[in-house]
């Protein structure tokens, strides 16, 4: 599979578009995309289907940020004893 320079800086910025809209950081974006990339090339994605793909990759950072900050564990160090 064989992604333009063009086509490459567009994908990045689709992802940085909506990603940032999620409450994602640029840093988080950029990670999104290379996960989505890579699968695009692994599986050798048609250009038609690529947006699904990221799609599917912003959902998956959505989920895994919503079962992480379920595992938080509040820092009490400064509160009274």
């Amino acid at each position: 599979m064989y992604i333009s320079d063009t086509n490459y800086h567009q994908l990045r910025l689709y992802v940085i578009k909506h990603a940032t809209l999620h409450g994602f950081k640029v840093q988080d974006c950029d990670d999104i995309f290379h996960d989505a990339l890579l699968h695009m090339v692994e599986y050798n994605i048609p250009a038609i289907d690529r947006y699904k793909i990221i799609w599917k990759y912003i959902g998956k950072h959505r989920e895994r940020r919503h079962r992480e900050s379920k595992r938080q564990v509040e820092y009490d160090d400064n509160k009274e004893r």
